[in-house]
């Protein structure tokens, strides 16, 4: 997957249109023109998924959110063991972004966001469904190796049309932390770093979808995904395993004409878990689902044409 051609197709997507609806439906449709190595999906169902304990210091003790607006799954081509996932909450500014590939001194940038919804994503509590039908392991975010398990994107205008720059959620800082939920969000550091956590690299933020497309292609987004699936105790890694194999089958079956599901669900050795959703007499109800999932299968900026 080219970041250039992901940067072109949603500026033609986005072109005209206005609103966190349309401008999220338009990112949807520049990642599905891109051929087989992408599939993406938007879901529609209950907003209000997790429970978690407040670390923000204001407002409601137990706040009730979302987990976020989409769920991106990145693996390098051949190498599905590596995938990396992040929770991204998708945001609106009417105020543009400088893009330079030279890293440069941080230029503060700011937007509008809901102040527990930033808790959930840079704080990474243990969390509790909300929902019945939506059962994601405790741990899913507190258990994350890398910080960029959470995650904002900004929709910001070029032109006649949009781009959007990718945040790592634990660089943003409320400028006011208020008791409402409410409130503006302030990126002050340098993007395009490159840092190392545990061993693994992630980068903090890029400035537009040409630079997130590469770091795709770098696996530089998101947290590995075999760590938490792995690297926890038993009942939550296999909660963890279980859940993903339910988004990962839902995926397969309602697309079988795409292979990355079925890549997914090999190279992260869920085939046990699938073996067992197939053959369940009484299917599941599709459960609870971020509002979109996108799996991605990268090459490295220099393979892509």
């Amino acid at each position: 997957m080219s970041g250039l051609k992901l940067q072109k197709a949603f500026h033609k997507e986005s072109r005209g249109k206005t609103g966190e609806i349309k401008l999220f439906r338009a990112f949807i449709r520049a990642f599905n023109s891109l051929g087989p190595d992408v599939l993406a999906k938007e879901y529609h169902g209950n907003r209000h998924q997790v429970t978690f304990n407040e670390s923000r210091g204001a407002g409601r003790a137990t706040p009730r959110c979302e987990l976020c607006d989409v769920m991106i799954i990145n693996y390098p081509v051949g190498n599905p063991s590596a995938a990396r996932i992040t929770f991204n909450q998708a945001k609106v500014a009417d105020n543009t972004l400088g893009c330079t590939r030279i890293i440069t001194a941080a230029t503060p940038y700011s937007f509008r966001a809901n102040l527990e919804q930033w808790d959930l994503l840079s704080n990474r509590p243990d969390i509790s469904s909300a929902s019945r039908a939506f059962h994601p392991p405790s741990n899913l975010l507190s258990g994350a190796l890398l910080p960029s398990i959470g995650t904002f994107g900004v929709f910001y205008p070029v032109g006649t049309s949009f781009d959007f720059a990718y945040l790592v959620a634990d660089g943003l800082a409320p400028l006011n932390n208020n008791l409402s939920p409410s409130g503006t969000l302030l990126w002050s550091t340098p993007l395009g770093i490159v840092r190392a956590v545990k061993g693994h690299d992630e980068i903090t933020g890029t400035c537009c979808l040409e630079q997130f497309g590469d770091a795709l292609g770098l696996n530089l987004i998101g947290t590995p995904i075999s760590t938490l699936m792995y690297g926890a105790s038993g009942n939550v890694a296999a909660q963890m395993r279980i859940w993903l194999t339910e988004v990962l089958f839902i995926l397969q079956r309602e697309h079988p004409e795409s292979l990355l599901p079925k890549e997914l669900l090999d190279g992260l050795e869920l085939r046990r878990e699938a073996e067992e959703q197939r053959n369940t007499k009484k299917p599941k109800k599709t459960p609870a689902l971020p509002r979109a999932v996108i799996l991605i299968r990268s090459s490295e900026p220099n393979d892509m044409a």
